[in-house]
């Protein structure tokens, strides 16, 4: 059992027992009546997800990822992680395992960051929900002031942080390998 299984649970045995002392077990099994309906709900699109990111996996070759996400890539590997962040559609089941796979083919990390910064800030599939919300004005200033971080924040981790990439790509590489032998072990 990994140390971030062990962390989630503890939270929610915690959550449990706060909602034992607050509600009951009524409160409790409305608790878990909730977590099954999400479940329900999500498990489709985890299913499709993992089945994204593994096709993505299997078509695109490391040597394509190496020379526009990676080291090689130079600026252009922020910029494109940036601009794949802004248009790639759905929420964190889709989008970390992508990056997991990107970077386990071979995408930098200052890449990866800006990728999900940019997915962050500047996703274009939630502008017109948030124009709705408050208006095209404050949706505007919020982009302009964000619009370099995704670029920025990719570069300084290439430009201040070039040893930790590898690292970084193999603490990945031997957490997927831990959740493939989890899985494959049924426990």
């Amino acid at each position: 059992m990994n140390k971030t299984l062990l962390g989630m649970a503890a939270v929610a045995l915690i959550l449990i027992v706060i909602a034992l002392f607050q509600g009951g077990w009524a409160l409790v099994g409305e608790g878990f009546a909730t977590a099954g309906k999400t479940l329900l709900e999500v498990f489709p699109l985890i299913i499709i997800a993992f089945i994204i990111a593994g096709s993505i996996s299997a078509l695109i070759s490391k040597e394509m990822v190496t020379k526009w996400l990676g080291a090689e890539a130079g600026w252009k590997g922020p910029l494109l992680g940036t601009l794949m962040g802004a248009l790639v559609p759905g929420g964190p089941f889709f989008f970390y395992p992508l990056m997991a796979t990107l970077i386990i083919s071979g995408a930098n990390i200052g890449t990866m960051i800006s990728f999900v910064a940019a997915k962050t800030l500047w996703y274009v599939g939630r502008i017109p929900i948030e124009i709705a919300f408050v208006g095209i004005k404050i949706t505007a200033v919020r982009f302009l002031l964000t619009f370099a971080i995704p670029i920025l924040a990719g570069a300084a981790v290439n430009f201040l942080l070039p040893g930790y990439a590898e690292k970084i790509r193999e603490e990945v590489v031997q957490l997927q390998l831990k959740n493939k032998k989890t899985r494959n072990s049924g426990g």
